[in-house]
């Protein structure tokens, strides 16, 4: 099964499942903030972005 790509506002780009997943584990709190790129890093409002994304996790 091939992984979905889609548009990150977070990120400013398109990105695939596998880093969408590990950025809403970072924003949950339940991964630390190493695991993600830097880009996601460095942003402050990371959890207000990544919450209000249509493609954001609610499981």
């Amino acid at each position: 099964m091939m992984e979905q790509i889609k548009l990150c506002p977070l990120m400013e780009e398109a990105i695939d499942d596998s880093t969408c997943f590990d950025i809403h584990m970072v924003v949950e709190g339940v991964a630390p903030l190493r695991t993600v790129p830097k880009k996601v890093q460095e942003n402050e409002k990371r959890a207000e972005i990544c919450e209000s994304c249509p493609h954001h996790r609610k499981d």
